[in-house]
C-alpha cells in the first residue's frame, strides 16, 4: 500500500537590488534543474518585477532571455535640462524618469513590442502559475503594503513600479490619491510574508552577502559610468550612497531573522524551513542602477554557483513511496 508524504508549501522571496536582479535568474536556474518550484512568490523592487514577469507566465528560460537584452536605457532616463531645474530645483524628489521602465514591461515601446514582460489578464488570473505578493511603501502614513495578484484588485503595471520607486533616484509612484516609494526601504527582504502565506518551505535570494558567512573579497574595475559628464553626475553620487545602503539594508533583514529565530525557539514556526542563498563577496558598486548585458551574464553564472553550495541536498524533493 502506498503513503503520501505531505509537501512542504513553498515559497520564494526575491530581494530588491536594481540591476543586480539578475542575480535572481541564476538561483531559479538552479531551483528548475532539481524541479523545485515555489507556490508563492513575494518580491520587493526588481525582485517584484521579476516575480510578477514569472507570474505572467515567462518561463525561467523566457525571462533569462529578457534579461540579456536589458538596458539602463530600458529602465530610466534623464534629459540633462529636465533633472537639475524640474526635478531637483522645482520638485525636489527625484532624479531619474521611470518611463522607460513602465514601456519595458508593458511592452509599449518599440523594443520590447512583441515580448513584454508583464501579461495582466494572466497574471491576475486562474492561469497564473504563482500567487505573487510585491510590497511598496505608503508614504503618507510611512508604512509598508502588500499588493498580491489574487487579492482585492489584484497587480497593475503601476503597482509593481510603485514597488522600484527608490527614493529620490525614481519619482514616488500616485495610486488612489496614495503615494508609494519603493518596498525596500522599509522590507527589502520579506520573508516574513511567505511565513504568513503558510509557507514552510522558504528559499530568500538576496544580493548582499549574508552576515555569518565568510566573504571573499572582489577586486573589480569600477563599473563604467555614462559618456554623458553631466548625466555620470548622479551615478557617481549613487555609487558613493550604494555600499551604505547595502549595509543598511542586510542589516534590517539580519535583524528580522534573528527575531524569527527567537520565535522559532520559543515553539512558534516549528514547521517552517528558511534557506538563503546570497553571495559569498559584496558585489561591484554600481550594479544597482547600471543594466548591462555582460553584467547580467555574470550575476547569472554566480547565482547559480551560489544557490548549488548553499542548496544542494537541503530542500525537500517531491515524493511518494
Amino acid at each position: 500500500m502506498k503513503t503520501f508524504s505531505r509537501l512542504p508549501k513553498r515559497a520564494l522571496v526575491l530581494s530588491g537590488g536594481g540591476g543586480r536582479g539578475a542575480y535572481h535568474i541564476g538561483v531559479l536556474t538552479y531551483l528548475e534543474s532539481i524541479g523545485w518550484k515555489p507556490e508563492i512568490i513575494v518580491g520587493t523592487s526588481i525582485g517584484a518585477v521579476n516575480g510578477a514577469a514569472l507570474g505572467s507566465g515567462l518561463s525561467v528560460a523566457d525571462l533569462r532571455e529578457r534579461w540579456l537584452d536589458l538596458e539602463t536605457a530600458d529602465v530610466q532616463k534623464m534629459r540633462a535640462d529636465d533633472v537639475y531645474i524640474d526635478n531637483l530645483v522645482r520638485r525636489g524628489d527625484h532624479v531619474f524618469d521611470t518611463t522607460p521602465l513602465m514601456a519595458t514591461l508593458t511592452g509599449r515601446s518599440k523594443k520590447w513590442a512583441d515580448r513584454p514582460w508583464l501579461n495582466l489578464s494572466r497574471l491576475n488570473g486562474k492561469a497564473s502559475p504563482y500567487e505573487v505578493w510585491i510590497t511598496a511603501v505608503d508614504f503618507d502614513e510611512r508604512r509598508l503594503v502588500y499588493f498580491g495578484n489574487r487579492y482585492g484588485e489584484g497587480l497593475t503595471a503601476e503597482k509593481i513600479v510603485a514597488s522600484c520607486s527608490i527614493p529620490l533616484w525614481y519619482e514616488p509612484t500616485v495610486l488612489g490619491g496614495r503615494t508609494y516609494v519603493d518596498g525596500g526601504t522599509i522590507a527589502n527582504t520579506p520573508f516574513r510574508k511567505a511565513v504568513e502565506l503558510g509557507a514552510t518551505e522558504i528559499v530568500v535570494v538576496l544580493m548582499a552577502p549574508w552576515p555569518g558567512r565568510p566573504v571573499r573579497s572582489w577586486e573589480t574595475k569600477p563599473l563604467a559610468m555614462v559618456d554623458d559628464e553631466l548625466l555620470a553626475i548622479p551615478q557617481r553620487l549613487w555609487s558613493i550612497f550604494e555600499p551604505s545602503l547595502d549595509m543598511l539594508l542586510t542589516e534590517i533583514v539580519w535583524k528580522d531573522y534573528r527575531l524569527f529565530r527567537a520565535e522559532q525557539e520559543l515553539g512558534r514556526y516549528a514547521d517552517v524551513s528558511l534557506h538563503f542563498v546570497a553571495p559569498d563577496r559584496p558585489l561591484p558598486v554600481g550594479l544597482m542602477t547600471v543594466y548591462r548585458r555582460e553584467h547580467h551574464i555574470r550575476l547569472f553564472r554566480q547565482a547559480e554557483a551560489d544557490a548549488r553550495a548553499l542548496l544542494d541536498g537541503r530542500l525537500g524533493v517531491p515524493s511518494r513511496s
